[in-house]
Formats: structure tokens, sequence, C-alpha cells
């Protein structure tokens, strides 16, 4: 007859128990379909990288970028890049490409340009037009002056006012110089550097800025188009590439998604390397693996049906979940492997290992969930998506433990009674821990006291500057070392650093004007602002003026035809020169070339509304801190009526997202600890030890904080979220030891530790695994929040198996002592 045990089966238990035998069969098969539906929604989840993915949903710099992304069209480009020794060559293979590109313009490409043809052309044709107006004034009076000297060489110019007299060749000159200014940048019309080694073709794209299939799509037929047309035909060393913002957010997805498939294998293996090597027998993998894999998937799904996608923030969810959920399967299989091991067959070892774990387990899960619902306080998205995934996914992992992993003994632990099974080998390590603490509990809290000082000392000076504000270190490696990325910055000369421009979009065209002359008023005591642009840039100026230029022009004209016949065959030809053609008219918005025409064009057809800006070309656009003084000068502007006009970009988003951190941080720590601390006291009911729980878990928290401090790890917003969930994750080893020290009884620390230290250090294990995947990842933010919450999972451990059971020593020695008995040793 095995020995008994002195863990009590309560009603529950015996529900549960009694459920399970029946209806094993019946559970498994439903899982099994609910796991079949949960992979096929899962499937198809979408990976979202866009920033402002994070955002609410409601926030101003979200709604204001949807309603510019809503009003204006192809925002997004790529750039095709041709690199030769040969300008000529280079030069012939972008003439044979724009023709296949525009070929396929249509519902994804909206234009093509290669230079400023057009554009040359247009002012070519209107540069009398463009000339200022008092310029043409005073051309028309010098050319009075100068026909007439030439006319008569006696004439002296009492008028002139002491001005240098001025040739008609001068004046040709004059006119000729503002057209070279106009196109000095590309004297022969293509987008090319000075040596003509590199020139480039620009590809407009009718994609979301929040990302969409458009982009893929034109990005795969701009490849096609490129790879049809072979560089080596034109020169061996010619090489032929892209660059763009389309191109950006695709290798910055496809780098996510190379770290997930990564990530996860790792995991898998690791995790499963460590319960094997913890458990001795590869037979419990399918047993500790199952109930984790199963909350994994139907969080997975919850995300699909809930969300649709994944933001980056939660882009590996599945490792955590994996490596957090498995700790309910690892503390239920620990005691039910030392049921058998006493030679329970599995109906008698079945309800004892549930009647000893479930509610331990339930409360390691209900602070889980806790920490991660603590999340969903916020209305941050790159929070509240996180812990709303993390939280089912810690609930339903424990639910799949106390349901489906006992059905899964019932089926197919086949082994009988008389079996002896192997003693797990992850308690080797446990006992004598367990005999140094008992042995030396006074130098454990002797020590942990210095650590808990040494801690302290480095938060002051983190907690004054504690935030990231390198936007470049929040994209990954990847992209920023990409082959993409360094054509990008050989296009610098020739477009300047930002190829997509900032959008202040207007209620009325008549406020563009007031809206630049506010931006420029502002930005004179911060300095950050370079080009800001309307279109009456554009244009020879407003209808008033154009007039104006346009009698000035009769004038000058009149002028001309008058006195031609008066001068020789070569001066005519040079004032025929400055004759301004009859054709010159007053030019509308809508007449200028469309590359222009289309950056201040809505997709209602109006024109005139957009003021586009760009910040200085001599600033850090990745400096968090110029980001949030950018943000700060053109996301409100008032106006003079009393209007405020709003706007959105990277630099608004960046500012919203730190603002977010500042306000919700805080926030959510406090839920989390606070809902932490209550399910600990509602499901152990005894004051003392839930203090002692608590008490090690703050100590833990807070070591964990002062090695970041240490380290002077920067928070962003990513990382934030290994403080809270570390509540949740951390309090489960203290409570796993307080449980079984309770059911052990007084002086009985040692055994304590013994019977659960080494699960409780394998499920520190698998979770240090699950967050040691995202070291992997390319993206810094990604990076920095696992070594965050692997730091927080180390500080817990340690405090939950030293200065935790040391604690316990000595209060179960006090109570001995005070009873008048001998003070306990803490028993094996």
């Amino acid at each position: 007859m095995p020995p008994q045990t002195t863990t009590s089966t309560n009603l529950f238990t015996t529900y549960l128990v009694s459920f399970i035998l029946r209806r094993y069969r019946a559970i498994l098969a439903v899982t099994a379909v609910l796991v079949a539906l949960g992979a096929w929604r899962a499937s198809k989840l979408e990976l979202r990288t866009n920033l402002a993915e994070l955002l609410p949903a409601q926030d101003p710099a979200v709604v204001v970028l949807r309603d510019t992304d809503r009003r204006m069209a192809a925002l997004s480009s790529i750039q095709v890049v041709v690199e030769g020794p040969d300008p000529t060559q280079n030069r012939r293979y972008v003439d044979d490409l724009v023709p296949r590109l525009k070929a396929i313009r249509g519902t994804t490409i909206d234009d093509v340009v290669s230079g400023v043809q057009e554009e040359q052309a247009f002012f070519h044709r209107n540069r009398f037009l463009y000339a200022p107006l008092d310029e043409l004034a005073k051309a028309h009076d010098r050319l009075e002056r100068e026909i007439q000297r030439r006319k008569n060489p006696l004439i002296v110019d009492l008028d002139s006012d002491g001005e240098e007299s001025h040739s008609i060749d001068d004046e040709v000159k004059r006119f000729d110089k503002k057209e070279k200014e106009l196109l000095d940048k590309y004297p022969d019309g293509y987008f090319a550097s000075r040596d003509r080694t590199l020139y480039a073709v620009v590809i407009w794209v009718r994609s979301s800025l929040f990302g969409d299939a458009r982009g893929d799509r034109a990005l795969a037929e701009v490849r096609s188009a490129v790879a049809a047309l072979d560089p080596a035909r034109y020169d061996p060393k010619m090489q032929v590439g892209l660059a763009g913002s389309i191109l950006t957010s695709g290798e910055e997805r496809k780098s996510l998604e190379n770290d997930l498939i990564l990530a996860t294998s790792i995991c898998v293996v690791l995790v499963c390397l460590s319960v094997f090597l913890f458990y001795g027998r590869i037979q419990a993998l399918p047993f500790f693996a199952t109930p984790a894999f199963i909350g994994v998937t139907l969080a997975m799904a919850f995300a699909q049906l809930t969300f649709g996608y994944l933001n980056s923030s939660t882009t590996f969810m599945g490792s955590i979940i994996l490596g957090n959920g498995i700790n309910y399967a690892i503390i239920q299989m620990a005691r039910y492997e030392e049921e058998r091991r006493a030679g329970r067959s599995v109906e008698e070892a079945l309800p004892l290992a549930l009647g000893g774990t479930w509610k331990p387990t339930a409360m390691a899960s209900l602070s889980a969930a806790i920490s991660y619902g603590a999340l969903v306080v916020t209305s941050f998205r790159g929070f509240n998506q996180f812990g709303y995934i993390g939280g089912v996914g810690m609930l339903l992992s424990w639910l799949a433990t106390i349901l489906v992993l006992p059905a899964l003994w019932v089926a197919f632990d086949r082994r009988g009674a008389e079996h002896k099974p192997l003693r797990v080998r992850g308690y080797a390590a446990a006992a004598p821990f367990g005999r140094l603490v008992v042995r030396y509990p006074w130098v454990l809290l002797g020590l942990g006291s210095v650590v808990t000082i040494l801690a302290v000392l480095p938060i002051g000076r983190y907690a004054r500057d504690p935030f990231e504000y390198n936007f470049n270190r929040l994209r990954s490696q990847a992209s920023r070392d990409s082959a993409s990325e360094r054509r990008s910055t050989k296009l610098n000369p020739i477009f300047g650093r930002s190829r997509s421009p900032n959008f202040i979009l207007a209620r009325d065209p008549s406020q563009v004007e007031e809206i630049r002359a506010k931006l420029r008023a502002a930005d004179a005591k911060v300095h950050v602002l370079g080009d800001v642009k309307t279109v009456n840039d554009f244009l020879p100026g407003t209808p008033t003026v154009q007039a104006e230029k346009l009698e000035l022009l009769g004038k000058i004209r009149t002028l001309i035809d008058t006195h031609l016949d008066l001068l020789d065959e070569s001066q005519r030809a040079e004032l025929l020169k400055l004759r301004p053609p009859e054709t010159l008219r007053p030019i509308q918005p809508q007449e200028l070339p469309r590359s222009i025409r289309r950056l201040f064009t809505e997709n209602d057809g109006t024109i005139g509304r957009p003021v586009l800006y760009q910040p200085r070309e001599d600033i850090n656009v990745w400096d968090g801190h110029t980001l949030i003084k950018l943000a700060e000068l053109v996301q409100n502007i008032r106006l003079d009526n009393g209007e405020t006009i709003q706007s959105s970009g990277s630099a608004v988003v960046f500012a919203a997202m730190l603002r977010a951190i500042v306000h919700d941080g805080p926030i959510v720590t406090l839920v989390a600890l606070l809902g932490v601390i209550l399910s600990v006291l509602l499901l152990t009911r005894d004051p003392r030890g839930s203090t002692f729980i608590i008490f090690q878990l703050l100590i833990g928290v807070l070591w964990m904080i002062g090695a970041a401090a240490g380290e002077y790890v920067r928070i962003n917003f990513l990382n934030f979220v290994a403080l809270p969930i570390t509540f949740g994750i951390g309090v489960d080893y203290g409570v796993n030891l307080y449980a079984r020290h309770r059911e052990d009884g007084p002086g009985r620390i040692a055994a304590s530790v013994a019977a659960v230290g080494g699960a409780v250090a394998l499920c520190s294990l698998t979770t240090i695994i699950g967050y040691g995947t995202l070291l992997v990842a390319d993206n810094y933010a990604l990076r920095s929040f696992g070594a965050l919450a692997i730091l927080g999972e180390f500080a817990c451990l340690t405090a939950s198996l030293a200065i935790f059971p040391a604690a316990l020593e000595l209060m179960d020695r006090r109570r001995a002592a005070r009873a008048g008995g001998d003070a306990p040793r803490g028993g094996t």
C-alpha cells in the first residue's frame, strides 16, 4: 500500500477528477477541434510594423495621420538606383526603363519620374512671368533707356540715379540667370549625380501610410520590370537596385518575420531540451508541451479575431506565452511524477497532483493574467494588445494544464503501479540548496541586503532620464545596414535626406500662407524647420501680381516691337531674346507640371490646401529631442481666427508614443502591482505568508530595476512592458514554494525547497528561454525587452529560492522558540 500524503483533495478537485476520468476522450476530442480551428485563424494574422499602430486609435497623431492618408494619394515611393562608370549607358538604361514602368501604372503605381524635363520646359516657356515684379519694372526702364542710347549715342541719361548702364545683352543674361537658378540642380534634366555615375527613377505608389498590399504589389511590379532589363547589356559594371520608403517598410517587416521564425524555433528546441534534461525521459515532452501549445495557438486565434494583426510589440507573443505558460504544466507534472514514483496508479496520482497544485498554479496564472491585464487599462495599443494576448494565453495555458494534461495522463500513461519511474533529475540540485538555506539563513539575508543597497544606488540618477531618445535604435539593424539604405544615402545629394514630405492640411487654400507664417515665427525659437512650401511657391504670384506682370511684359513687348526697325541686325537679334511671347497668360495651380501639382492635390481634386515642410538638412532626424521640438511646432497651429490646424507625421507619432509611455507607464505598473497583491491575499488567505511572498517579489523587482539602472538600459515603447509583467510572473515562484511549505509544515523548509525548487527553477528557465529568444531579434527595442525581462526573472528567482526560504526558516525558528520548544532546523 503506498504511503499516504498530507495533501487533501477538496470538493473542486473531486468533481474535476471525476469529470476527467469519465470524459477524458471528449476533452481531448474537443481540444483537438479547438486547436485546429485556432491554428486556422492564427494563420491569417498579419504583421504590421508601422509605429502608429502602437498608439491609441483615437490619439490625435493617429486620427490626423489617417485623415492625411485618406486625403492625399501616393505619399510613398520606390527609387530605382542605376550606378555605372559610363554616364551615357546609365542614361540609356533609364530611358529604356521608364516606358516599361509607365506601362504598368494603374491602381498601385501613380507616377514615374526620371527627372525634371517637364518642369524645365514649363519654366522655360513661362520664364518671363516668373521674374519678380520689381525686376520686370526695372528691366522695362533699363531697356527703354538702352534703346534710346543706341538710337542716339549722344543722349546722356540724367534719370538713372547713378545706376550703372546695362546693355541689352546684360538683360538677356539676367533672365537666363533666373532660369538657371531654377534648374541648375538638374542641368540635363535627369535625377543624377554631378558626375553622372548615378541616376535615379522615382516611382510614386498608391499605398497607405500604414502599409497595405498595394505597396507590396507595386514593389513586385517594379522588381519585375527592372529584372526584365538586364543592366549587363548596357555595361558589365552597371548595378541596378531599389530604395525608398516602401522597401524600408518591407525590410522591417521581413526582418521581424525572420526573427519570429528563428526565435520560435529556438524557443521550442531549448524548452524541450530543458524539460528533457529535468525529467530525464523523452516521453514527458508531449505531456508538458501540450498545454502551452494550446495556450499559444488559441491566444493567437484570439488576436486574429480581436485585432486581425500583430504589431511590433506583440510579434513575439508566441515565444513569450510558450515560455511562461509551460510553467503550470511543469509544476503539475513534477507533483504527478512524485506520486507515481511513490507507487500510485494514474487514478490515485491524478487527484493528489491536481489537489496539490491547482491552487498555486491558479494563483500564478491569475497573477500573470493580472499583470498582463494591467496593460489593458491603457489605450496605448503597444501595451493593451500585448496585455490582452498575454493574459488570454496565460489563462488558457493554465486551463489546459488542469483539464487537458490530466486527460492525457489517463489516455496515454500506461505505466503500471509496479513501475518505478526514474527520480526526476532536476531535484538533484534543489536538495543541497535547501540544506544550504537552512544552514546559513542569516548569511543569505545579509548578502541579499547588500545586493539591495547596491541596486538602489544608481536608481536616482537613472530616474532623471530613463527614456530612449535615439529613434534610429527602434529600427531593425538589418534595415539600417541594408543595401537599399546605402543606396538611399547615395541619393541624398540629389533629393535631400527626406524623400517623403510631411503635410499640414489646411481647411481652405486661403489659410496656407498664414500657416507658413505661424510655423516660421514659432521656429525662430527652436530652429528645426527647413523648407516650408505651398503651391504659391510654384506660381508666378497671386492673380493680381500676375496681371501686373503681364501688363509690364506687354509694355516690354510693345517697346521692342516699336524699335526693332531702328536697330541693326545684331541689335535686333539681341532684343528679340528679351521679347515676351504673346502666349503668356496667368498660370493657375492646375496648370503646373504634374510632378509639382500632385504634391498639392488631394484625392477629391482640390488643389492648394497642403503645406509641405521638411526638417533642416543639418539636424539629426532620429534624435528624439529634435523630433519632440518638431512635433510641438507642427502638431497644433492656432490661426488668428481661433481655428486650430492639426498635423501628424513621424515626429508627431514619436512624441505621442513617448507621451503615452510617460503617462500610462506608472498607471500600468501600479495596477499590476496592486492586482498581484490582491490575488495573493485572496488565494493564500494568510496575511503573514502573503507579506513574505510580496516582499520577496518587491526585492526581486528592485534588483531588476537596479541592474537596468546600472547598465543604463533605456526605456522604450516595448521594454517598459517587462516591469509590470515581472510582477505576475515573478510572484509564481514564491507562491509555489510557500504552498509546499504550508503543506510540509514548519521546520521542513529544506524539504520544501528540495520538492519544488527544481521545478521552480525550471519554470524560470523556460520563461527565460521565452524572453531570451528576443535577444536574437534584429530590433533593438525587442532585444532590450528580452534583456530587461531576463534580468527580472533572474532577480525574482534568486529572491524566491534564497531570500524567501531563508526568511521562512528564521520565521519557523522564531515560532518554535516562542512555543518553548527547540527551534527546528528545516528538516529534509
